[in-house]
């Protein structure tokens, strides 16, 4: 099996990036159509909003269970399931016949997709290492940051000629390429946990007792807060706030994960000639500015926005890929959990971000960017204290 992957390597982590790439495209391609979902039932866009908020939840608490799941029964098996979910009610979130029913079909497609986002990065961990499992994180990334870029103009095309139930449908179709895939996906999973499934539900403990894996992955975890609540965000300070286009909006969209993607490329590149731990560091530091470049002059014009928020991103994108590989160095066992509760805890603190920047605030803008710049200052002081337990990408 071995020289099997080897020899289709690119295909293989092209495959993995599909996987991960199923969660931004079930959020970002309906961006641009929720004011057009309030206005099919007469809600507000604060109810419709719970199908993006009550998504990230389900997903979060999906990837706890597949993560620990799949470390017992194996990562095909899990794949299987949470895309079969994904596809199906994606159809039926096409033909919800109210506000409440398209929230409660969001939920269980929130389910199924995280399922792929907790096992990929177990996969990675399973089939490369030290600097090869760094370039696979990489090029996932960079693979991914594509999805969140040509979703929202896909969505955005759609509504040009369908209405935003055809969005639900292609995102079934689109899905179900990759679960076709999945069947002939080989088991990665060399070694699986023989243990109840009982004792597996406490397997989290393990972690929990790891002081360096945990302190790691909250302090650097936080770190993609802003990013997240710009996804629900975005659409407000874009389209409400001023006036733009959903044309322009999803443009502007792509560009800042083109940012991300160009950010997560480079990190492969720039850690042969600087070191990992001050890539990150300035990296922080490049998130800090940025922060603060949102808060004086964000609420000024949408360009400058634009610019400060693509810095952000270039600069999360350089990070991710470096400390998520080291944190993962820190792992022994039970990596399926382990991964699960990296992508957990982001996206559940990402989630009550969401729901926090897209209240009801007076200054909204400078609400996001002092969010930016806080989180991005904490992130920097804790990781001076992270530094001393990591060892270097080999």
């Amino acid at each position: 099996m071995k020289p099997s992957i080897e020899h289709h390597k690119a295909l293989y982590v092209t495959y993995l990036a599909l996987l991960a790439a199923t969660p931004p495209l079930s959020t970002d391609m309906y961006l641009a159509a929720l004011p057009e979902i309030a206005s099919t039932w007469g809600v507000g866009k604060d109810l419709i909003n719970l199908t993006l908020v009550l998504w990230f939840a389900s997903f979060s608490v999906s990837i706890l269970i597949s993560g620990s799941l799949s470390d017992k029964y194996g990562r095909k098996p899990l794949l299987l399931w949470g895309l079969s979910l994904f596809v199906a009610t994606s159809f039926l979130c096409a033909g919800a016949s109210s506000a409440q029913m398209l929230i409660l079909f969001r939920i269980f497609q929130g389910l199924g997709a995280g399922a792929p986002a907790a096992i990929v990065l177990a996969i990675i961990r399973d089939r490369f290492t030290g600097k090869e499992r760094h370039q696979a994180i990489a090029y996932v990334m960079t693979i991914v940051a594509v999805a969140p870029m040509v979703a929202p103009i896909i969505g955005a095309m759609l509504l040009e000629f369908f209405n935003w139930r055809f969005i639900f449908v292609m995102q079934g179709v689109m899905v179900s390429i990759t679960l076709l895939v999945t069947f002939t996906f080989k088991e990665s999973l060399a070694d699986p946990l023989n243990i109840s499934l009982k004792r597996l539900m406490t397997r989290y403990t393990v972690h929990f007792r790891n002081k360096e894996f945990m302190f790691a992955s909250i302090s650097m975890g936080i770190l993609v807060l802003p990013f997240y609540g710009f996804i629900a965000f975005s659409p407000i300070y874009y389209i409400t706030i001023h006036g733009l286009s959903e044309k322009m909006f999803s443009l502007l969209f792509g560009l800042n994960a083109l940012s991300s993607m160009c950010g997560a490329f480079s990190s492969s590149f720039i850690v042969k000639w600087v070191s990992d731990k001050t890539v990150i560091t300035v990296s922080i530091y490049g998130c800090v500015i940025a922060g603060i470049g949102l808060i004086v002059l964000g609420s000024q014009h949408f360009l400058y926005f634009f610019a400060f928020m693509a810095f952000f991103s270039f600069c999360t994108g350089i990070s991710r890929p470096i400390s998520g590989n080291m944190i993962l160095g820190l792992v022994k066992t039970d990596v399926g959990s382990a991964s699960s509760f990296l992508v957990f805890y982001q996206f559940i603190s990402g989630a009550l971000c969401m729901a926090f920047v897209t209240l009801q605030w007076s200054y909204p803008v400078l609400v996001y960017g002092s969010l930016t710049t806080i989180v991005s200052i904490l992130v920097l002081i804790l990781w001076a204290r992270i530094v001393p337990h990591l060892n270097p990408i080999h």
